[in-house]
């Protein structure tokens, strides 16, 4: 993993890399431009750590321009600004956390840590294309179909009330979505598939269960989800979820993603 310290105050990025391990590339810079170019040249980096406060520079700018060229990398602020104004306008622009300078050890490595087990967890699940995941629905329906059992198939949804949380990906989207879909996998038997959607879904593919299984088995995830949720003290966060049975409740040649995602508005 890779680290972006874009800070003044180059002690910083000193004191972060004692906190972390061997494992951790620290990268370091000093302003706006510099941040762009070592992101241009180190194109796996996976988190930046950010002091808004660049002098004569804006480093709300600089975060809003990270977020629009790299939307995957996750932003932590690190900063004195201790104001509700500067905590709001750091997550308005994407950034994932907010953490008060001077900082304690102990604490920032905490936070470390948690982004850290993020990372990993989210390198653990393979991404899948919108055209692999139909083309994964298609088979379990078509197998469904000619060995004439009945398929259930779901899409979870993970969205945040408050509009200005919704960023492309941030704390609350990409990292989150795949860890809930680990959770989600201890559900599963072995002929059941998973697969993350986007950076806000996860579809379900659940073989040989049928309409009178689908009302238990939407509760049964959606609890989970957000058992998982409030027991992390994910704030803003909801889950929402629906499940179709087939070929009970539609035809077998319609797209059944596209039917999901209908009823799944509805709750939202």
């Amino acid at each position: 993993m890779k680290f972006l310290v874009v800070d003044i105050n180059t002690t910083t990025s000193y004191r972060i890399k004692k906190l972390v391990n061997d494992n951790i590339d620290i990268i370091v810079a000093t302003n706006s431009f510099e941040a762009i170019n070592r992101l241009t040249n180190h194109i796996d980096i996976d988190l930046v750590i950010i002091d808004v406060k660049l002098g004569a520079e804006d480093g709300y700018e600089l975060i809003d321009r990270i977020k629009m060229l790299y939307p995957d990398i996750m932003v932590l602020v690190l900063t004195g600004l201790n104001t509700r104004k500067s905590f709001v306008q750091a997550l308005k622009v994407g950034a994932s956390d907010y953490v008060l300078k001077p900082f304690d050890d102990d604490y920032l490595r905490q936070k470390l840590s948690g982004h850290i087990e993020h990372f990993v967890k989210s390198k653990d699940i393979p991404d899948y294309s919108p055209n692999q995941i139909d083309q994964a629905v298609f088979h379990a329906v078509k197998k469904a179909v000619q060995e004439n059992y009945e398929l259930l198939i779901g899409l979870m949804v993970i969205y945040h009330k408050n509009p200005k949380s919704n960023r492309s990906t941030n704390f609350k989207d990409l990292a989150i979505l795949r860890t809930l879909t680990m959770e989600v996998t201890k559900l599963l038997k072995d002929d059941d598939g998973i697969f993350h959607l986007g950076n806000n879904g996860i579809v379900i593919i659940l073989p040989k269960r049928g309409l009178k299984d689908k009302e238990q088995t939407k509760t049964q995830f959606v609890n989970v989800l957000d058992d998982f949720i409030k027991t992390n003290e994910i704030d803003d966060t909801f889950v929402a979820g629906a499940f179709i049975s087939l070929p009970n409740e539609i035809n077998p040649k319609k797209n059944a993603l596209t039917v999901l995602a209908k009823e799944v508005e509805k709750l939202i």
